[in-house]
């Protein structure tokens, strides 16, 4: 026996660590999954024939030590349980036996280990290249951030085992050959490789003569960006395939290690980039003046004239001319005095903003087309012509977030270009002739900055003042004191001009769908409704969407998320299963009624629900002989609603879905009951969540619709218009994460709604008790402590 035991049994001491009463079976199995199955062997090879049962009440102790992967107990009467665990050890999973009294489980761990052995001696005879076609797996993993070429390099470098395929081109053909890894061991992963044409402005160039061929036949931009009527040459063959995919193949037997490379791919490699949204802030601030006194005369008789006036469009001010001739008639003299003092403000304000993720360049430009005469002369002939060139405001940049997502380094260009004000007067003439060279005013600020979240920086400003003082006066004359002043003019100019750029970034939290920043304000501007061709659509607003924080932020949330996610990273295929798949994505079981009781509040304000028109709104009634009958709803309404204290009830079986023995189809029939109506609001609350009873583990039995007043009828008809709103926006998540202001909906034309005839069914009838007044909010808690307890019973059995 201890022959046989050797090298599989390790009985520990007193004086050890751990208890006397517990011995250790070391195996080579190193998957979880395997170590299961050995468990299963052990459980139908040895308790089975010693009759032992498992028991799952039972309380563990190797449950609670650290390690111990899973834990069986297994019972028999009159002797003590004995309890079997899964633990880490040196070369895979060690099987750990405890059991209160130690002298009887030597005989147990005697006939577990020929059933280790066996199971240990076939997994070293099985190798990567001995495992059937049909025991490998197959799974198709869809990146949704990194190149698949880069996931596949970071995964060769971890040791994986990748194949990958070098194309080589012969004709239109193109040829692929696999290069693989010489390790042949599971699991592989394979790149997918991707079409080799998908925008119709990628080029092939195969040879000098054909890309000039395709550049004057193709659908190019011809002048000024009007494209060319000849079109594009579609040269390759059309491909509907995803793009940026990895193959794995793995051993059936060992789904854990699939399931490391895609927990790998998914949490550390195949992940989102941040984003940050860069606001910028151009001021300019232009303010001049100007102040002209002076006196302009002039006087002329026969041949004899003499001014001193301005000349306009001279850069002199003002001209003296005396002609030599008679001059006698002083009457002919005209003098005048000229004083201007003109003032003026302006004001340049632009706020250009980008959305831009981490360390990627953005630009924005925002500005117009200035057109500007262009002459070429030849020998022959002389051509005119019409250039453009852009002017505005131009924000190039490239952020990087820090590490702890404070602090946001950037490269910066920021690009101020305008005509002068002068060039623009002259432009803005409307004369249609546009043969001038304007003046162009450039700012350019480049910089390398580092600056904290949500804090506003100056890249760049500009301060400039001009002064301009000119004097003009006749000589000698202009000198003479008091009469000097009549025989000169003065003028005086300033002008001032202050240049500032600010940008404030600000970083989008990775888990945040209703960042402010990227939020607009509401509007009705972004609803469009009674268009003939496109379908209604309504932007949710900030008031429409409910605080529920207190659900989200829940403790008993909070620990139940945590308790998976411990259980998640030591079994690593729960990732992907459910229940723990939905809590670890962070949804939260119910939450669907929660958003459904929001929707109908959006169309109860927008009063969708009188579109219906109650002559189309029938269900189905069993008849005898399982016959089925249609009947409008106002055929069972008219009388109830004639007594105040009369309710009409429709009643549906919850799994209305399955179809009776020897039956492919099931109708959603109702059953049709009056009842009369309490008089108190709370005893109807009461009655309405009595006629939609549970069964101890939450699950629905029946769905119930009262009606007994008009506001009845109208609540059915908003539910109504939410079931087809729930079918038009069927892509849409029903979570609490999604459902933020901002979020655009699709609603049903009111000619749909009205024209329609509307069945009402058990679907219709669930929404109308968990849209209804206090049912909400039990409906929701249901749904959620059903979900938690099927979490606590999975990982209550894999203790």
């Amino acid at each position: 026996m201890r022959s046989l035991l050797r090298g599989f049994v390790v009985i520990l001491g007193l004086t050890s660590a751990v208890p006397a009463d517990v011995q250790f079976i070391n195996t080579p199995v190193t998957s979880l999954t395997k170590a299961r199955g050995l468990l299963d062997q052990v459980d139908l090879r040895v308790l089975l024939p010693l009759g032992f049962e498992q028991d799952t009440t039972a309380t563990s102790v190797l449950a609670n030590r650290p390690g111990v992967r899973g834990v069986r107990i297994y019972v028999k009467q009159g002797e003590a349980p004995v309890e079997i665990g899964l633990t880490s050890g040196a070369q895979g999973y060690d099987l750990a036996l405890y059991r209160e009294s130690p002298a009887h489980l030597d005989p147990i761990v005697a006939q577990i280990t020929p059933v280790v052995r066996a199971a240990s001696a076939g997994s070293s005879r099985r190798s990567s290249s001995e495992i059937d076609v049909g025991d490998l797996g197959y799974e198709m993993l869809q990146l949704g951030h990194i190149e698949a070429d880069r996931a596949l390099a970071l995964l060769k470098a971890l040791g994986y085992n990748t194949i990958e395929f070098n194309a080589k081109t012969q004709g239109v053909d193109q040829i692929f050959d696999v290069v693989r890894s010489s390790n042949q061991q599971l699991p592989w992963v394979v790149k997918v490789s991707n079409a080799s044409k998908t925008s119709l402005l990628q080029s092939e160039v195969t040879s000098s003569r054909s890309s000039t061929t395709r550049s004057t036949s193709s659908g190019g931009k011809g002048m000024q960006g009007a494209p060319q009527l000849g079109g594009s040459h579609l040269h390759s063959a059309t491909s509907g395939a995803p793009e940026e995919r990895l193959l794995i193949v793995y051993d059936r037997d060992e789904p854990e290690k699939l399931e490391q490379i895609v927990n790998l791919l998914h949490a550390h490699i195949d992940v989102a980039a941040q984003q940050i949204v860069i606001e910028a802030l151009v001021i300019e601030v232009n303010s001049s003046s100007l102040d002209d006194l002076g006196f302009e005369w002039s006087g002329a008789t026969g041949s004899t004239s003499g001014s001193f006036a301005s000349n306009e469009g001279s850069a002199r001010q003002g001209t003296f001319i005396f002609s030599r001739d008679a001059f006698t008639d002083f009457n002919a003299f005209r003098g005048s005095l000229e004083a201007l003092q003109e003032t003026g403000e302006a004001e340049i304000l632009s706020s250009p903003s980008v959305l831009v993720l981490n360390d990627r360049q953005a630009r924005i430009q925002v500005g117009r087309q200035i057109p500007v005469a262009r002459t070429t002369a030849t020998t022959s002939a002389v051509t005119k012509g019409v250039e453009y060139f852009p002017i505005g405001i131009v924000l190039n940049l490239r952020p990087r977030i820090n590490r702890e997502r404070s602090e946001v380094t950037m490269q910066i260009e920021t690009i101020i270009s305008s005509i002068s004000v002068e060039s623009a007067a002259k432009l803005e003439q409307g004369t249609g002739d546009i043969s001038f060279s304007p003046i162009v005013d450039n700012r350019l600020v480049e910089t390398y900055v580092r600056v904290a979240d949500g804090t506003p920086f100056i890249i760049g400003g500009l301060l400039s003042t001009e002064q301009q003082l000119s004097t003009i006066s006749l000589p000698l004359i202009s000198a003479i004191p008091i009469i000097g002043r009549l025989f000169s003019r003065e003028r005086s100019e300033a002008e001032r001009r202050e240049v500032i750029v600010v940008l404030t970034p600000h970083v989008v939290p990775e888990d945040a769908r209703n960042f402010s920043y990227l939020v607009p304000k509401d509007s009705d501007l972004f609803d469009r409704f009674d268009f003939t061709l496109f379908r209604n659509a309504y932007r949710i607003r900030d008031d429409e969407v409910w605080d529920l924080k207190f659900i989200q932020q829940s403790p008993v949330l909070k620990q139940i998320v945590d308790r998976i996610h411990h259980h998640a990273n030591e079994d690593v295929t729960r990732r992907r299963q459910e229940p723990f798949a939905s809590f670890l994505a962070g949804h939260i079981p119910g939450e669907e009624v929660l958003v459904r009781r929001m929707l109908t509040d959006v169309i109860e304000k927008l009063d969708f629900g009188s579109e219906i028109d109650a002559e189309k709104v029938f269900f189905f009634e069993a008849a005898e002989g399982n016959a089925l009958q249609d009947r409008g709803l106002n055929s069972v309404l008219s009388a109830a609603l004639k007594e105040p204290d009369r309710a009409v009830i429709l009643t549906y079986g919850a799994n209305a879905g399955m179809a009776d023995s020897g039956s492919y189809f099931t109708y959603p029939s109702a059953t049709i009951r009056d009842t009369t109506m309490p008089a108190t609001e709370a005893e109807r609350v009461e009655l309405l969540r009595s006629l939609n009873p549970h069964d101890k583990q939450g699950w629905p039995l029946e769905w119930s619709i009262v009606l007994a007043n008009h506001r009845d009828i109208v609540h059915l008809g908003n539910v109504l218009i939410l079931k087809r709103l729930l079918d038009l926006n069927n892509k849409m998540p029903l979570t609490l994460e999604t459902f933020q202001a901002g979020l655009q909906v699709l609603f049903p034309s009111g000619e749909d709604m009205a024209s329609r005839y509307h069945l009402i069914d058990k679907d219709v009838a669930q929404y109308f008790y968990e849209t209804s007044s206090n049912q909400y909010y039990p409906a929701f808690e249901r749904v959620f402590n059903r979900k938690v307890q099927e979490v606590e019973e999975i990982l209550g059995g894999a203790r």
